[in-house]
């Protein structure tokens, strides 16, 4: 008898284990899901779009500036390809290309010293803001109304410039260099 409760419970245990465990295959141990860490590396800035435009600059004619002799015109233009991106405006570009001075340096200069350095250029409501650096503002009354002159009918070339208003040291002044006015917006007149 014995061996038939043994047989008995050994046919119980089978049944139960083939009704709880049915035919189902062993589940795989689940992974944890994978959590992306963030760069460790620091995003690179967006390189800023550069952008070219053809302009005309206007420089001292040299033979002017060597003999002061009226029969030559005192300012002659040269046409140059600018560079400039959405840090530096076109009217910056343009301002810095007459300090920089002439491809041709032969025939034109600038007058612009070399100890001026510029803030930058704004525009505003067709007024461009030129804003100088007030300790290189060193020089005569001719370079003062080049830089003058020079900024004033190259910018206006654009034809989105109506005026220019100079700044020094980020305010306005009686003078560039103490020759000539700049407390007004200079008007661009375009003949």
């Amino acid at each position: 008898m014995k061996k038939f409760i043994i047989l008995i419970f050994a046919l119980v245990l089978a049944v139960g284990l083939a009704a709880c465990g049915g035919s189902q295959e062993p589940e795989e141990p689940q992974e944890p899901p994978v959590v992306e860490e963030p760069s460790q590396e620091p995003e690179e800035p967006e390189e800023p779009e550069e952008k070219t435009a053809e302009v005309v600059l206007y420089f001292a004619n040299n033979e002017y500036v060597e003999t002061g002799d009226e029969q030559y015109e005192w300012m002659l233009t040269e046409t140059q390809t600018i560079i400039y991106d959405d840090e530096i405006c076109l009217e910056e570009a343009i301002v810095r290309a007459l300090i920089a001075g002439p491809e041709d340096e032969e025939n034109l200069s600038t007058g612009f010293p070399e100890t001026v350095e510029l803030i930058g250029v704004e525009v505003m409501d067709g007024t461009a803001y030129v804003n100088f650096e007030g300790e290189g503002l060193n020089g005569g009354s001719m370079q003062e109304s080049y830089i003058i002159s020079q900024t004033v009918e190259s910018l206006g070339e654009l034809g989105s410039v109506q005026r220019i208003q100079f700044l020094v040291d980020s305010q306005e002044a009686e003078s560039l260099m103490g020759h000539i006015s700049i407390e007004d917006p200079i008007e661009v007149t375009m003949d």
